[in-house]
């Protein structure tokens, strides 16, 4: 038992409140080492693909980390083939009219279906088709131009080619079989252009130009979505490793319960937002002659009794109830709109339900009790460190009533407690002992 509980400074309780956490990829309940072995496979395997169960949350990644360079590039690719227009007016002006209408009815189509995606479908599937389909759509536009014109220069300009097979394959951050159709589609049309634009010794220099750039822009796709995937699941992996080190911060490892640091960050939390619809109540408990069990039957034992107290008090906790082993053999639980008499019930068959409970230790049943001490929250100028004291008072009262019962705060106690420092101090000095005060625990956790 203690009432010597130290609140954090107020201004770095309030600067932790409006602090917005920041979006994890995984869910806490993800976070098993099965899922962490199936990460590290993805990583190791050669491809990087994706586990099925993370196909969504890959998706929602990429979305938020391309769809802002996909629509610029859009645009921009858009506005490149548009400006070729001028080109076209001065290499192939036989077909000037035709070129204006086709590259205008083009781009417009494509700006107006890449409006309309990147603002109802957001699906980063689709972000990342627009530019390889509309790229291939322009190279055939462009190829049937050349066909339609008389221009000496045609032969020549066909080399152009490369510009679109650069611009469809670049830009793939997803999805390499798109690149791929794409690009095949793209020197399909190419050599449809050449087979019918030049000869056979200009056709074979065309190809040694066109090649190697097509597969050397194949290859970067490749890496572009491969990269993509490993940045995911790299991401993946730290995301576990920062659940299991909030984890390991804020959770007792024994007990798998709330720590006294994280008991203390979400109480005072809660007792900031009240008045509440109804009152808000505090229960400290410890189990009576703990040392009695260590010394007897060893503190293997004891530590199985913690933990079956723990399970025992979780399972009677709603959701929005705040449960912590408090340090050594003691508990505390905050529960929120619960009123005294409320919190009086939970208490009494808290106490009940761990009465009945046993553990074995060589075949032998070892029974076990707990106190509880209770205090309510009755104004807003009290604090989460007053309302320890009153239910640290309250468990010492229930400790001399005989133990294994449940006791109401009352002020008298108060006034008791100053009346018999002596006595009390010797009551709180032994549960002091059992974990350390608020400043060590700051220069622990800073070294950490």
């Amino acid at each position: 038992m203690t009432a010597d509980l130290r609140i954090g400074e107020k201004n770095q309780s309030s600067q932790a409140a409006q602090h917005i956490p920041q979006q994890h990829l995984l869910k806490s309940s993800e976070c098993s080492l099965q899922n962490r072995a199936v990460i590290e496979q993805a990583l190791a395997d050669h491809q990087a693909r994706i586990p099925a169960d993370f196909q969504q949350a890959f998706l929602d990644f990429q979305y938020q980390q391309q769809s802002f360079f996909l629509r610029r590039i859009n645009y921009i690719a858009q506005l490149v083939f548009l400006v070729y227009f001028f080109a076209d007016y001065f290499l192939v002006p036989d077909v000037y009219y035709e070129s204006a209408l086709l590259r205008v009815g083009c781009v417009a189509a494509t700006l107006l279906a890449s409006f309309y995606l990147f603002k109802y479908k957001k699906d980063i599937r689709l972000l990342d088709m627009i530019l390889p389909i509309s790229t291939t759509c322009s190279m055939a536009l462009w190829v049937f131009l050349l066909l339609q014109s008389a221009s000496p220069w045609v032969s020549s300009y066909i080399y152009a080619a490369v510009i679109f097979v650069l611009i469809a394959n670049l830009c793939i951050q997803i999805q390499f079989k798109v690149a791929l159709y794409s690009s095949i589609f793209i020197c399909l049309f190419a050599i449809l252009g050449v087979q019918q634009l030049m000869q056979m010794q200009e056709a074979i220099i065309f190809l040694l130009t066109f090649t190697p750039i097509f597969f050397f822009s194949l290859y970067i796709s490749w890496n572009n979505t491969l990269n993509g995937r490993r940045h995911f699941l790299r991401s993946l992996l730290d995301d576990w490793n920062l659940h299991s080190f909030k984890n390991m911060a804020h959770t007792d490892e024994l007990t798998q319960l709330f720590n006294r640091r994280q008991f203390v960050h979400v109480a005072e939390r809660r007792i900031r937002e009240w008045p509440m619809p109804a009152s808000t109540c505090l229960l400290m408990f410890d189990v009576d002659y703990f040392k009695r069990i260590n010394d007897s039957c060893g503190h293997d034992a004891g530590d199985l009794v913690l933990q079956v107290i723990a399970d025992t008090t979780r399972k009677e906790m709603r959701q929005e109830d705040v449960l912590a082993r408090f340090g050594g053999e003691e508990f505390i639980a905050l529960l929120a709109e619960t009123n005294i008499q409320d919190a009086l019930v939970i208490a009494e068959r808290i106490r009940e339900r761990i009465q009945n409970e046993c553990v074995y230790i060589k075949d032998k049943p070892v029974h076990f009790t707990v106190s509880i001490g209770v205090s309510e929250l009755k104004s807003h100028k009290q604090n989460l460190d007053e309302l320890v004291k009153q239910a640290d008072l309250a468990l010492y009262q229930a400790k001399e009533n005989g133990r294994n019962c449940v006791v109401r705060y009352e002020p008298a106690m108060s006034v008791q407690a100053k009346l018999n420092p002596v006595k009390n101090k010797k009551a709180y000095g032994s549960a002091k002992s059992a974990y350390p005060r608020k400043d060590s625990i700051s220069q622990s956790w800073s070294i950490m």
